[in-house]
Parts: C-alpha cells; structure tokens; sequence
C-alpha cells in the first residue's frame, strides 16, 4: 500500500501515540515469526490500520509484551497484537512483493529485482496461507496495469479496481460485518490510489509516467476538493462500524491521517481543517 492510512499523532493523546506504536510493533513482531527478519522491510502503517480496525471491531483478547529487536536492541519496546495480526502480516508480504514486481515493470530496478529474490519465498508461504486474497492481488494488480496502459481508459477505472480488492479484502472473514467492510474497503482504495496519484502528480508530469490527473489541468484545490468527496464516502462507512477500542486513534485515520502526504506537497495551511470538515 502507499502510507496513506496513517494516525494524525498531533490530534491524539500520548497514551494513544504510545498504543499505536504498540500495535505497530505488534505487527512487525508478527511478521518476523511468520516470515522471518527480512520481510519485516515490508511493514506498512497501512496495514497496522486494517488490523486496528478489525481488532476493535472484534474485541477479542490481545497479547501484550515487551522485547527487543533489530531496530530497537538497548531497549525492550512494547507490542499489542491481536487476532488480524496474522492477516495483516500475509497482506504485507503479499503487497510488498507486487510492489516489487510493479517497480520492476516500471524501471527494472536493482533494488526492485533483489526484493522479489527476497520476497519470493516468503510469497510463497502468503500464497499457502490466504490463496484467495493472494489471487484477488494477483488479478488486480494486472487488471491495474493494464488499466494504467491503455490510454482509452477513464481516469478513476484503476481506483475502481484497487478499490474493489481492497473491498474484497477487508471484507475476508467478516461475518455480519463483512458488507460493511467490503464499502468501507472500496472507499479507502479508492482514497488511497487517487491520494498516492495526487502525491505523485508533480513528478509524473516531469517524469511522464502514468499518473490518472495528468493532462487535465486540475488546480490544487479542484483536486482537494475531488479527493474530499472520496474521503467523505469513506468516513460514511467508517461511521457505520460499532467501533469503540481504539476509535479515536482510528477516527484520526480517517478523518485526517490520509491527508497529511497530500498536504505536505500542496502545503495548503489551511486544508487540515477543511479536510475534518468536509470528510465527517
């Protein structure tokens, strides 16, 4: 994924700072156990997001702790996982390993083809483990290049398709609450590629790379204000969820967390409130 779904740490207290790094390194605690020490390069805030959801909206126990680690080796650190934790970790091999496979697409980069040598094995594993989450990847992410190829296509048919895997993948497993979550996945795909697609809008028109805004002479705020109306489509099915653990941390993704990339690059000082305003 792109880093879009990130917790605003300046709207939250420090003890939910310190639980959202818990989480996170409850995560990447769950990856070296299923997959080993080099995969825990693809640990994403992102997918730490997917699994604070479906851990509020499960409630079920959670396994607390302290250790030490590579990036932490003085100093034990504290995790929280839970019960998606598991899920979250595939999904980050899986994506990481696509990604990959995109950069190689793309540039071939060096960098590129050694994370695939190193990804290969532990997709593998992914794959045993969720082979129909990894499928559903697996035909997006072509569906998606092929998509971003064919200059016929329309400008939001590739968020179209990221919005419905992430749907489908949000939705995995969720019982009762699976229709709900297949909306609020398709929201946030579609937010997160149209977000990522904004980010990277001013290198692409340099580069020429595929970006779906290129040539259309959108302003900043125009293109705030599209952005907006999908964020507030994913605030609406967010707000169906009972969520009550961590729904502040949560609702600081939401609400405002997905728009700090863009406003870093549009440096619009006074989006932060618009964007609480027009996503609730």
């Amino acid at each position: 994924m792109f880093g879009v779904a990130v917790a605003r740490l300046d709207q939250v207290t420090e003890a939910e700072k310190a639980r959202y790094e818990s989480l996170y390194c409850g995560l990447c605690r769950t990856l070296k156990e299923r997959y080993g020490q080099a995969p825990r390069a693809a640990l994403s805030y992102d997918l730490a997001f997917l699994a604070m959801l479906r851990g509020s909206l499960d409630e079920g126990p959670e396994e607390t702790g302290t250790e030490r680690c590579a990036s932490h080796p003085f100093e034990g650190r504290p995790y929280v996982r839970n019960a998606a934790m598991p899920y979250a970790a595939d999904l980050s091999v899986a994506f990481a390993y696509h990604k990959c496979l995109d950069d190689m697409a793309d540039d071939a980069s060096l960098a590129a083809r050694g994370g695939r040598r190193v990804l290969a094995g532990p997709y593998e594993r992914a794959c045993s483990r969720i082979p129909d989450a990894c499928r559903a990847i697996e035909e997006a992410m072509d569906a998606i290049r092929a998509i971003e190829e064919d200059p016929s296509s329309a400008p939001d048919d590739a968020a179209d398709a990221f919005g419905g895997l992430l749907g489908t993948l949000f939705a995995r497993e969720g019982g009762f609450w699976a229709p709900h979550l297949d909306r609020l996945g398709r929201a946030t795909g579609r937010v997160v590629y149209l977000m990522d697609a904004a980010v990277d809008l001013p290198e692409d028109e340099r580069s020429g790379s595929y970006n779906p805004f290129t040539g259309r002479g959108i302003e900043p705020e125009a293109l705030r204000r599209l952005l907006a109306a999908e964020a507030h489509e994913m605030a609406c099915a967010f707000q169906v969820l009972p969520l009550e653990r961590d729904a502040h941390l949560l609702e600081s993704v939401v609400y405002s967390g997905i728009w700090q990339k863009f406003n870093a690059v549009y440096s619009d000082a006074s989006s932060d409130q618009k964007d609480a305003e027009d996503a609730q």
